[in-house]
């Protein structure tokens, strides 16, 4: 039997139009399939390119440490280390911050508070940073405080953007920023009762915290309806 003779019933032709048919459906649909979700052609090495939610899943490194008891003049030094491992796989550093917290100790004078100095040594850090110095009284909440912002506008909101993958996940990118061995170096400043009428308050401890954020940017496309 030839292939004229096969396809003289009527059911072969009607399997013969549906495949054509089909033939021609599936890579006209498959083209179309970015569209639907407001993506563009992903030919590009940027990517799809479209309109996307963007969100953040965060996370922190923390490191919280008391001195030993200082007397006026007193120094006491401080590392936080963070590595790449700990930062994560396809996990970027925001920002790192630093506070120095105390509460009078001993009894100081009326209208007197013991205090700190604090300085930073950021020169063992990967990336542009700046030392920083602060200071402050005791019993105010912080008495020191310091932040570097390693990817300026990072909030952690949830938002939408228009553009390619590629192009919006750089955005959120620290480059390798941060890693390595970030120190600080505090001066107790501690008041002694000059009049002897109170007891000299010698000694005064530090609680330093060092707290890093991370986050992991995830993306949807907005779907048009």
């Amino acid at each position: 039997m030839d292939l004229a003779e096969t396809f003289q019933d009527r059911r072969s032709q009607v399997m013969l139009g549906v495949s054509v048919f089909f033939m021609f459906l599936f890579p006209i649909y498959f083209a179309m399939v970015p569209g639907l979700v407001g993506l563009d052609d992903a030919s590009s090495s940027s990517g799809p390119s479209g309109k996307w939610t963007v969100s953040f899943t965060e996370e922190t490194l923390t490191q919280s440490e008391t001195t030993d008891a200082l007397s006026d003049g007193d120094t006491h030094e401080d590392t936080f280390v963070i590595t790449e491992e700990m930062i994560g796989d396809n996990k970027n550093l925001a920002s790192v911050t630093m506070t120095i917290q105390c509460q009078d100790q001993g009894a100081v004078g009326p209208g007197q508070n013991n205090g700190v100095d604090a300085s930073s040594d950021v020169s063992g850090v990967s990336g542009e940073l700046a030392d920083q110095t602060d200071g402050g009284n005791c019993g105010n909440g912080n008495a020191a405080s310091m932040t570097w912002v390693l990817i300026d506008g990072y909030d952690g909101a949830d938002y939408e953007a228009d553009g390619t993958e590629s192009d919006i996940r750089s955005r959120w990118m620290d480059s390798d920023d941060g890693r390595g061995d970030w120190i600080v170096e505090l001066t107790a400043d501690v008041q002694n009762d000059l009049t002897g009428l109170f007891v000299s308050s010698d000694d005064q401890t530090y609680d330093i915290t060092w707290t890093a954020i991370i986050f992991e940017v995830s993306m949807q496309p907005v779907v048009d309806i």
